[in-house]
């Protein structure tokens, strides 16, 4: 009995022959240089013929993938720049010369590969490092910065807030001084630095208003971060100046931008109304515990949201929470890393979500993900913005609220600093000292200021 195959995309031919043939997407010819993905198979039936089908659906994907990032698809992996598209054009090349007979010289396969990719009109890029495998690299642009500053910056649970931003920057790039992959780092200048800042300072958000100052300049330095790692990692040192460094930002008649004009601490009302929210309107009772610990910690959503289990002490003198650095969250900074004492309200929320998470590595296991603090701080500010419409009022003002209530106290500074995060002082308060001395003192002080916290009516 003879059993008939009829695979995809494969054609018969005179002779028995077969050949594989396939259109690839409209959207992508301009960058593949060809329409249709055709070849000429050797196998003509059984499971050799399978095996190679298998083989050139494989090469069509890979083709349809680099295109896509070539072109920016949404959706695809990050774009690919000239020099990475040319260093993959050269591994592609290597690996169809290697599919000759070995009878051939390596001039000759070359030859007879550039005929047929020139015949079938294939990409251009492949063809050049087919016959001309001694040539130039493009120079790393501005792509070649960004893709390394994510990989060798940003990749590894940093969060996808760094991320879009880092996204956001570049496409203001773009919009001032045109694609990333056309922008070589050996070429940028001044000039262009400058027109970026002036381009920035002028844009405006949403609401109408202008980006502040800061926030130009948080950019601004995130720019001038990849540049300067893209000029050390492609050994650029002693070609290209990065134009970021020192320049300046200067807006005319417009107010310092400070962190308080931003944010106001939530007034009693708002506190009050949100602890009715998080009781009687969450469906997630982890959504509840964690503004509980937001409001009586002073921590930030990422710090909370990220605890493991073996982070919470919930017994003994002074229960806290200890925020480290772990392969599911990093710390912002290295004063981040820190004890904050567990009192009041947020102690009892500590144990409700122990209990809640039994048998869980992560205290909030349902946020337990790269989007997961993303994710609760949009769900709180709904929340929120039920109960308040004021553009100051955000989730972060809790922070602001801890800030208050330890001051009412009359916290000093320097314990402060270390319950909520902030850089200390001198070397002397960052290095000396016992770890029980400051926690004991830091217990005191939110003991203290807990008391400052206004009380619910129900």
């Amino acid at each position: 009995m003879v059993v008939k195959m009829n695979l995809k995309h494969v054609d018969e031919l005179s002779g028995g022959r077969k050949r594989f043939r396939r259109r690839y997407p409209k959207s992508l010819v301009p960058v593949l240089g060809e329409a249709v993905f055709q070849v000429a198979m050797k196998a003509r039936e059984g499971g050799a013929l399978v095996s190679e089908w298998e083989s050139l659906m494989k090469t069509y994907d890979r083709n349809v993938a680099k295109a896509e990032r070539v072109a920016g698809v949404a959706g695809a992996d990050d774009r690919l720049s000239p020099l990475e598209l040319w260093r993959e054009a050269r591994r592609d090349a290597a690996a169809m010369l290697a599919a000759f007979k070995d009878d051939l010289t390596e001039d000759e396969r070359r030859e007879l590969l550039g005929d047929e990719l020139e015949r079938r009109e294939a990409d251009p890029v492949l063809y050049r490092a087919v016959v001309e495998p001694d040539a130039p690299e493009p120079k790393p642009t501005l792509l070649d910065a960004k893709n390394m500053y994510l990989q060798e910056r940003l990749e590894g649970g940093t969060g996808r807030n760094n991320k879009n931003r880092l996204d956001r920057v570049c496409k203001r790039v773009e919009v001032t001084l045109g694609p990333l992959s056309k922008l070589s780092l050996v070429d940028l200048t001044r000039d262009q630095a400058r027109m970026l800042r002036d381009a920035m300072l002028s844009t405006r958000k949403a609401d109408g208003t202008r980006l502040a100052p800061a926030s130009v300049r948080r950019e601004l330095d995130m720019i001038k971060a990849m540049v300067s790692l893209g000029i050390k990692e492609f050994g650029l040192q002693r070609e290209a100046d990065n134009p970021f460094i020192d320049l300046p930002i200067s807006s005319k008649n417009v107010a310092p931008d400070v962190e308080s004009s931003k944010r106001d601490p939530l007034p009693k009302d708002v506190l009050l109304a949100m602890r009715g929210r998080m009781r009687d309107k969450t469906q997630v009772p982890a959504l509840g515990l964690i503004w509980r610990l937001l409001e009586g910690t002073g921590c930030r959503g990422a710090e909370v949201v990220g605890l493991r289990c073996e982070d919470v002490v919930s017994d003994g003198m002074y229960p806290h929470i200890n925020v480290a650095w772990h392969e599911d969250r990093r710390v912002k900074t290295k004063a981040s890393i820190r004890s904050v004492p567990l009192v009041g309200d947020a102690l009892v929320a500590a144990r409700e979500a122990l209990t809640l998470s039994e048998g869980e590595p992560m205290l909030f296991p349902r946020y337990a993900r790269e989007a997961g603090p993303d994710g609760v701080s949009q769900a709180l500010m709904k929340h929120l913005r039920t109960v308040t419409k004021n553009p100051r009022h955000v989730v972060y003002s809790l922070r602001h609220n801890m800030k208050d209530w330890l001051v009412l106290a009359g916290t000093s500074e320097r314990v402060e600093n270390r319950i909520m995060g902030h850089t200390v002082g001198g070397l002397g308060d960052r290095v000396y000292g016992g770890n029980d001395a400051k926690l004991k003192v830091a217990y005191e002080a939110m003991k203290e200021a807990v008391k400052w916290i206004p009380k619910s009516d129900f």
